[in-house]
């Protein structure tokens, strides 16, 4: 449960709001205690929120609001949960507070009753979260959505799980691989088969080798029975072009590669582009590159790939087709992508395109630039990846020039 604190901290930590503003005695008394933590001096900087939060104050004081939750995000900070569930309440109390606060306190308060056991409470909290930024169109985050999934799972309401699930994957940039086994058993206790078959597909191209999740696959197909006969009657309506759900292009493409016939699921999913009865986004694409990456056929991946480039401007494609590039020794071409998705902000896992990219220069005996993107890589924290190839480079260049004297 722990997973959601960090969340916490992403919450407003502003001293001031876009309706109402503290006035500057306390934004220098927060300063003040602020320069203690900089400079390590806990408990000065504890003493003065804890004086100041339990001192008399109007029930309408925005400066005491905001000291009550900064303190109690201090406490959160160094996992005092239960002392800062005290302040937060206080906070909760205070009347006329902007609604952009009281919808980040409860978000706030909603996972430190989560985090505590208190479902029941963690439960009203958020949904009162969710009503107040509902009404007042604000940026209602999916790990809240997530929370309320899980307690409604919990308690066995099925429907209302399936609903914030499915809101917190929707209002999602990534896939969240927690929340899609969340959506995945809900639908399976629903016995909503074909539903619980496609999240479990979306496991498996998340993860093509989790044994757990193939399996998942192959139970959910043998529910529905899904078998040779099925398989075969598909199969004939293809031939025939009888297939007009994109639910059975689907299906069939992924129980081919889930035969290890990644060949002839590409082909399906080619021919229900061609026909247009499968949509050309994503998420489809994403499966004919799957397909095509099983295969081999490195070419087509690409291919597939660069049509989801042109649909989404998300860098994590360029940087896929940058890693397919250099397996498939297409240095250049995966320069290039890898440069593409860098412009583009790519920033997960730092450090790993400016190593991929140091690998390619190397490829290639652009042993400048490789340099430059390895030094880079070091200072994202990959000494141990980079220093090796920084070692091979010099004893490369030492070799040549021993060898051309």
């Amino acid at each position: 449960m722990k997973r959601f604190l960090p969340l916490i901290l992403i919450a407003s930590f502003s001293i001031s709001s876009a309706e109402q503003a503290i006035t500057q005695w306390v934004y220098n008394t927060l300063e003040r205690a602020q320069a203690n933590l900089d400079k390590g001096n806990l408990e000065a900087a504890e003493r003065i929120y804890y004086d100041y939060a339990n001192d008399t104050w109007s029930s309408r004081s925005y400066d005491h609001f905001v000291i009550l939750r900064t303190y109690a995000y201090f406490l959160i900070s160094y996992d005092r949960n239960e002392e800062a569930l005290k302040y937060l309440k206080q906070a909760s109390l205070k009347r006329d507070m902007p609604p952009y606060d009281i919808f980040e306190l409860n978000f706030t308060l909603g996972q430190v009753y989560y985090v505590n056991g208190d479902r029941e409470n963690a439960k009203k909290t958020l949904l009162k979260w969710v009503e107040i930024g509902e009404k007042n169109k604000l940026d209602l985050k999916p790990e809240g959505y997530a929370i309320l999934a899980t307690i409604y799972a919990q308690d066995e309401e099925w429907g209302n799980a399936l609903k914030f699930i499915t809101l917190a994957i929707d209002n999602s940039y990534k896939f969240v691989e927690d929340w899609a086994q969340l959506k995945f058993a809900i639908h399976t206790e629903r016995k909503e088969y074909l539903d619980a078959l496609e999240i479990s597909q979306d496991l498996v191209r998340y993860k093509p080798k989790n044994k757990q999740y193939i399996e998942q696959m192959a139970g959910i197909y043998n529910i529905i029975k899904f078998e040779e006969e099925s398989l075969a009657t598909l199969e004939f309506k293809l031939q025939q072009d009888l297939l007009k759900k994109p639910s059975e292009y689907i299906n069939l493409a992924n129980f081919y590669l889930y035969k290890g016939l990644p060949v002839d699921s590409s082909k399906v999913i080619e021919r229900g582009l061609k026909l247009k009865v499968l949509d050309n986004n994503i998420k489809n694409n994403e499966l004919l590159s799957n397909a095509y990456i099983i295969a081999k056929d490195f070419d087509n991946a690409v291919r597939s790939l660069i049509k989801v480039t042109k649909i989404t401007n998300d860098p994590k494609y360029d940087y896929r087709i940058g890693q397919i590039q250099l397996q498939n020794s297409k240095y250049d071409q995966a320069i290039k992508y890898f440069n593409i998705a860098r412009d583009k902000g790519w920033n997960r896992k730092p450090g790993s395109l400016e190593m991929l990219l140091g690998v390619c220069y190397i490829e290639i005996d652009d042993f400048k630039n490789a340099r430059l993107e390895l030094k880079k890589a070091i200072d994202f924290g990959k000494e141990k990846e980079a220093n090796p190839w920084l070692s091979y480079i010099e004893s490369t260049e030492g070799l040549r020039a021993a060898a051309s004297r």
